[in-house]
Parts: C-alpha cells; structure tokens; sequence
C-alpha cells in the first residue's frame, strides 16, 4: 500500500493526511510518497509530524514493514524539513538535522522541544520561578527572528512564543511540547506549537462544566483557565485566562489564529471563527502575521482591556495578570 503525501503541509491539507494515515495504520509493508510535498508551513508541518510520530509508532511496535521514497535533496521543501529537524522529530533518524540541533536565524527557528526538565534545571540553582525561565527562552527565542531585543516584531514574537509554551505546559498534562517558527521575505511570519497532552476539553472541564464541541471558542474567551479556581500559589505559571485570547485577537487582526484539539480545529481570521472536524490528540496552535503592529503594547493594551471588560459581564476573572499585560 502507498501512502501519498499532500502537495503541501498546510491547514486545509491535514484532514486528508490525517485520514490517510489512519487508513494504513496496522497495513503490512506501507510505502510513505514524499515526492508530491512542494511547501510546508510551520504549524501544519508540526501538526502532521505528530500524526506521523505516533503513526511511526504504533506500526514498529506492531512490528509492521515501512518504507519511504521520494525524499530528494533537490527538493527545497525536502531540504526544508532536513534542516529543521523534522524527520528526526517524526521518529526518522538518518535523514537531516537532530531536532534542536540547527540553530536558526532571522527567517526561522527549526523545529524545538521544550521540556519541563530543561526549564526546572535551568533554574534550579536561580532560585528563580517556572516563569522566569520561560520568559528566558521565548525573549531568546524572539531575538533569532527578529534580530533585535527592543522592535515592535521582537515584542511580537517574544509574548506569542511566551504565550503558548506556558499555555501548552501548564494545560496539556504532557512534560513538553514542539514549538517553530518561519519569518519571510514579504514580512508575514508564522510560530507554531504542538502539545501531545490531554487535549482541551479534558483541561478545562476540570474547571468548568462544558461539552466537548464548545471547548474550542470556550478556551479563546477572557478569563477561561483551569487555574481559574486555584490559589496564587498552585497557578505556579501566573495564569489569568487571557493568553490565547489575545494571541486569538491579535491573529484574527493581523492575520489568522487557529487552534485544534480533540475532534475540532478553529480559525479565527478577521473577527470571524470557522471550525472543521480534525481529530488530533493534545493540541496545536498557530499565530500567522500578515504584518506586525506599529506598537504591539499598544495593540495589546486595548486587547486586554475590551477583554476585561467582557470577562467582568460573563462573571469571570476580571483582570488579566501583570504578566498578560506586558512584553
């Protein structure tokens, strides 16, 4: 049986690779096609390396044949994904780069695990808080695309990656999670991250009684959280519920948003929200820019505020934390 690969990875292209996959799941001697790929979007690519990676899994431990041809150096797209990092990230480990291993530059940060292990060693002799050393990696993060530490495109970057690493491991239940990012020529960009965790609707029904189709728009909303109900001192990533939706309002203003867990994926793109079936276990989010604020703490200053005022009417958190207010 052959498997072939879509002409690209890409939102609209994931229910087809997704079914695919799950079509020749437990069929002996498969053959994956890469030659059709041509282009590859951050968060597509991530999202279809997760269904790859547990795809690639669940066949060796079933002890079931596969084969992969049309990888070519010729390739752009192919080189692409070498470099990156992503067929050491699918579980394919003599083609291209280690995942972690390329170090990126002002047009893209290669695929990257972030792990709990990392951030807690990291501060283990600081004295310093989880947040803090997430802060530490999303401002390093930001300068390689940016290229600077104080441009509104590094303030950009720097709280959208801040945002969805402690989203993605403080809700996810999982120790890490994939994060990347592509900046291009024309000035639009792209950061992307995968979590292979419990997924959305099992984190917030912890907090709120809710049904699996309506968790997705639940989670964008001001002051949604697990932690909404936990003490200062249990909400150790300093959570107020506002992270996705200013990262889902500044998308849906400069470009689109899109977040997918479960059975759904949502996009939000000029204040309007279209949501399709995909299954995904864990969860994935994406902030794709068209351009970049003029001043992004002024942007995001009059986000939070109209989104205090709406979570204060549906009678939830009413402030966005210090740290949701700030770059």
């Amino acid at each position: 049986m052959e498997v072939k690969l879509p002409n690209s990875f890409k939102p609209e292209s994931l229910t087809l690779l997704e079914k695919r996959l799950k079509e020749s799941q437990l069929v002996n001697d498969v053959n994956v096609d890469f030659s059709s790929l041509y282009w590859s979007y951050p968060m597509a690519m991530l999202v279809a390396g997760s269904y790859f990676r547990r795809w690639i899994k669940v066949r060796r431990d079933n002890d079931l044949k596969t084969t992969y041809r049309g990888i070519s150096k010729s390739r752009n797209a192919h080189t692409y994904l070498m470099h990156l990092g992503f067929f050491d990230y699918i579980g394919i480990k003599d083609i291209g780069n280690k995942v972690g291993s390329a170090n990126g530059n002002t047009r893209y940060l290669p695929i990257r695990k972030i792990s709990l292990e990392e951030l807690n060693n990291s501060i283990a002799e600081t004295g310093e808080k989880l947040i803090d050393a997430i802060n530490f990696v999303a401002g390093s993060m930001a300068r390689v695309l940016s290229g600077d530490d104080i441009s509104e495109t590094n303030k950009a970057f720097s709280y959208s990656i801040r945002e969805i690493i402690r989203n993605a491991l403080e809700h996810s239940g999982s120790d890490c999670c994939y994060i990347c990012a592509q900046k291009w020529a024309n000035g639009q960009s792209e950061i992307a991250i995968v979590d292979e965790g419990c997924g959305i609707y099992s984190s917030l029904s912890q907090a709120y009684s809710i049904g699996e189709k309506d968790a997705l728009k639940h989670s964008l909303k001001p002051g949604v959280t697990r932690t909404e109900f936990l003490s200062e001192e249990e909400n150790v990533y300093n959570n107020s519920g506002f992270g996705l939706y200013v990262l889902s309002e500044m998308g849906s203003s400069f470009g689109w948003f899109c977040i997918g867990s479960g059975t759904q994926k949502l996009i939000f793109e000029k204040q309007e929200d279209t949501v399709s079936s995909l299954d995904f276990s864990g969860t994935f989010v994406g902030v794709h820019l068209n351009s970049h604020p003029k001043s992004f703490q002024g942007v995001l200053s009059d986000i939070i505020q109209v989104g205090e005022v709406e979570s204060e009417k549906e009678g939830r958190h009413s402030s966005a934390s210090e740290l949701s207010k700030r770059v």
